[in-house]
């Protein structure tokens, strides 16, 4: 009875590690077909090589001056009106509570067109930078599809990462920028 108690113990031992063996080779082949491919891009270094983003900040240069130069006038016709006002009344001694109300809000005025002027500014960076990203976005998935990638990791915010899964270069020549 004894010895059939000890084969008993050893055929459950022996099918518990065949059932594991098989579980565990099946798992391995299964991870090993749904392995994913992931790359990397320099998604900054793109951004700065397209010749639109060149375009793009000539446009928001030009934009900020004019904004800068439109709020100077205003800033430095209000400094003149402030230093007459002062003048005027330094020489009669008496303060004039329309006049400055009327200068408090030409100050008010000038601080809301400056803020609106910024929001704008923002308005039109984010127009002329989207359009860049679509085609930098489109031009990544392109790759990524072509060349079974699950996913793209942008390379600067990466802890490691293997220099072939970089697809930087893929992307500029997708893009066509030397």
């Amino acid at each position: 009875m004894s010895d059939f108690k000890g084969i008993k113990v050893i055929s459950r031992l022996l099918f518990m590690a065949l059932v594991l063996g098989v579980f565990f080779s099946g798992q391995n082949s299964a991870a090993a077909s749904t392995a994913q491919k992931i790359g990397v891009v320099d998604y900054g270094r793109i951004f700065q090589m397209m010749p639109e983003t060149k375009a793009a900040e000539q446009s928001m240069q030009t934009a900020k001056m004019q904004t800068n130069q439109e709020l100077g006038k205003m800033q430095s016709s209000l400094q003149t009106a402030i230093q007459t006002y002062l003048k005027q009344k330094q020489k009669t001694g008496k303060a004039d509570a329309a006049q400055e109300r009327a200068l408090q809000g030409r100050e008010e005025n000038l601080r809301k067109v400056a803020a609106e002027k910024t929001n704008a500014l923002a308005k039109k960076e984010q127009s002329l930078i989207l359009p860049i990203r679509q085609k930098i976005d489109a031009a990544v998935a392109a790759i990524a599809k072509k060349e079974g990638y699950s996913m793209i990791f942008d390379k600067n915010v990466r802890v490691y990462g293997d220099a072939q899964t970089d697809i930087t270069y893929k992307v500029l020549d997708q893009l066509n920028i030397k």
